[in-house]
């Protein structure tokens, strides 16, 4: 929990957006506490707190996925993005994953 700019208590809420699969897996930065993957190029030690873009492919990190589930460890991550003041969002990675198998599988079958 932090204050806004007004002063007020504001808390972390899980929301619900439509999302293109495709740009995501382009801009996302898979994450297990703080050093991640590119999921663009796959280069592997990044860090969300001070990689903004990948080294090795140049693409801008957007979205973070991680493995973690206690809901303690998403609070650590969310508070880091916040208290650095990052231009990250955390997205659900099982959420993602299954989007992108749906879609892996939809396109195996394409004539």
């Amino acid at each position: 929990m932090t204050a806004d700019a007004s002063g007020k208590n504001t808390k972390f809420v899980r929301v619900w957006r439509q999302l293109n699969v495709e740009d995501i897996k382009k801009q996302l930065l898979y994450i297990d506490d703080l050093y991640g993957t590119c999921g663009n190029c796959k280069k592997l030690g990044l860090n969300y707190l001070k990689d903004k873009k990948c080294p090795d492919c140049g693409i801008t990190f957007k979205y973070l996925a991680t493995k973690l589930s206690k809901v303690g460890d998403i609070g650590k991550i969310l508070s880091r993005i916040d208290k650095e003041g990052l231009d990250l969002t955390l997205i659900e990675r099982e959420d993602f994953e299954r989007s992108s198998a749906s879609d892996a599988a939809r396109d195996l079958f394409k004539s």
